[in-house]
């Protein structure tokens, strides 16, 4: 890999600075040389150039966010210079990404391209005008719009070719990461439960209660708390006879109260009608476990597809730095 060049973090905060007023307003009048900054170029991959415009668009969003929360203007800074530089090498990839695709013998049907551009289209803005009227709000035409959707389906499914979806992981592998991280899988006291809820927005005032006595009577007289729950409650478990499965003392399952009552009962157990804000509940304990760490069990498909996550990126990686190897990059 042939590279030369590196922007200094001066130039690039004066080249954001001056290229986000173009982007923020492309029909006022801006800074004198601030078009010609926006309009220039990031960087060379082989024969083709990233431009600031792709750079700043791409990053337009995150500098956003970093904006809302920096405590001030160095971290403001340092952070969209990190984000800035990212993206630049995310780039990068993707022409290098690009130039081997155009390279290999396999090429898709660009009716296959338009398909996927046409499906996104339909996913993220609902259809061809909504998306013409962005684009035109935003300065940017159709044409380019493809040319990038067409790029991200081509780098899709190159990395797909390139990092197998088949990544194996062995059993001793899960193991390692396992004992190596089991304070994560730490958990506090757990319940599993069943509950009723007399919701006082969906009953006359006063009404609440009076249809939880009458469910809470009915389940001391012994009939099935699922069942009464079917009947009774108003929250989204009733088709599942109010069982909300487990919850960790740990955790903020519930409106604290509540959960506090519910850690109070014992296996089996069943508390009164409990009534918060109007509203009432009935919560049966079917079972109750103690604070542990979970076991491999519990836990292994979950490490396993981390560990795939993490190999498919190393691989992905190793790829990328081949195709930098063999490339010309120049930065400007």
């Amino acid at each position: 890999m042939k590279v030369i060049g590196r922007w200094s973090s001066s130039a690039w905060l004066a080249a954001w600075v001056m290229g986000q007023a173009c982007l923020a307003q492309p029909a006022a009048p801006t800074p004198a040389g601030s078009e010609a900054v926006l309009n220039g170029i990031m960087a060379q991959v082989n024969s083709s150039v990233i431009t600031m415009e792709e750079v700043y668009r791409r990053a337009r969003r995150s500098i956003e966010q970093i904006a809302r929360r920096a405590r001030n203007q160095e971290e403001f800074n340092r952070e969209a210079l990190k984000v800035q530089k990212d993206i630049l090498e995310q780039a990068i990839d993707r022409r290098l990404v690009m130039d081997d695709y155009e390279k290999g013998t396999r090429k898709y049907p660009e009716s296959t391209i338009d398909g996927f551009i046409k499906d996104n289209i339909k996913r993220e803005f609902g259809d061809r005008l909504t998306l013409t009227k962005m684009l035109r709000d935003a300065g940017r035409t159709y044409d380019s719009f493809r040319q990038e959707e067409r790029e991200a389906f081509i780098v899709y499914v190159m990395n797909r070719s390139k990092v197998s979806s088949e990544i194996m992981i062995s059993p001793r592998r899960i193991e390692q990461r396992y004992n190596a991280t089991q304070d994560r899988f730490r958990v506090g006291d757990r319940a599993r439960l069943r509950m009723i809820v007399v919701d006082a927005s969906r009953h006359a005032r006063g009404e609440a209660r009076k249809v939880a006595d009458a469910a809470f009577a009915r389940l001391k007289a012994g009939e099935d708390f699922a069942k009464v729950a079917s009947e009774v409650s108003d929250d989204s478990r009733t088709y599942k006879g109010g069982d909300r499965g487990w919850i960790d003392s740990k955790e903020k399952a519930l409106r604290a109260d509540l959960q506090a009552a519910v850690f109070n009962l014992q296996p089996g157990a069943m508390s009164e009608v409990l009534e918060f804000d109007g509203s009432c509940f009935i919560v049966k304990v079917e079972e109750r476990k103690p604070a542990q760490v979970r076991p491999l069990t519990e836990v292994r498909i979950e490490i396993e597809r981390e560990l795939k996550q993490e190999e498919a990126e190393r691989l992905q990686k190793a790829w990328y730095g081949r195709l930098r190897k063999k490339a010309f990059i120049r930065y400007f």
